[in-house]
């Protein structure tokens, strides 16, 4: 059922998430688009239902497979690791410091509270910071070696 609707998130699940390990079922989804559309229904008499149906179908179904796609993303990338992170120190069970931040940009772009290009604006400000941290972590090291006094 995984069909990212969204480019972004297209991107995202291709190089991030490897959208083939996704694994996202059908039915599931099925099931809980069935659910919303019997709770809108609901709300109406028996005679009017199922043409108020083919109208939640018409008006939301796309908007919310599209909800979907991002809401699931979210859940099976949390759980993705970097498999050559060196912030992690080899804990493989608990994100790193670039994924939990990462996530929450993630978590907010899935709920429509930043836009597409504020999502990518921020995730490239994200590694650029780490990135830099972990340049000048690395050469700092090197100079502390370097100057170390050689024990005869």
């Amino acid at each position: 059922m995984y069909i990212a609707d969204d480019p972004t998130l297209a991107l995202i699940t291709r190089f991030v998430g490897e959208a083939h390990d996704l694994n996202l079922s059908d039915a599931e989804f099925l099931l809980q688009q069935i659910a919303a559309i019997e709770q809108y229904i609901g709300q109406f008499p028996d005679h009017e239902r199922q043409a108020r149906a083919l109208e939640w179908i018409e008006t939301y179904a796309r908007r919310y497979r599209q909800q979907w796609q991002k809401q699931a993303a979210v859940g099976v990338l949390a759980q993705a690791r970097c498999p050559d992170c060196p912030l992690d120190g080899g804990n493989r069970t608990t994100p790193c410091a670039i994924h939990d931040r990462w996530l929450e940009l993630l978590r907010r772009y899935a709920a429509t509270e930043i836009s597409s290009r504020e999502y990518v604006e921020d995730s490239l400000k994200l590694l650029g910071q780490y990135k830099d941290r972990l340049k000048s972590g690395r050469i700092r090291r090197q100079r502390q070696t370097a100057q170390m006094p050689i024990a005869i």
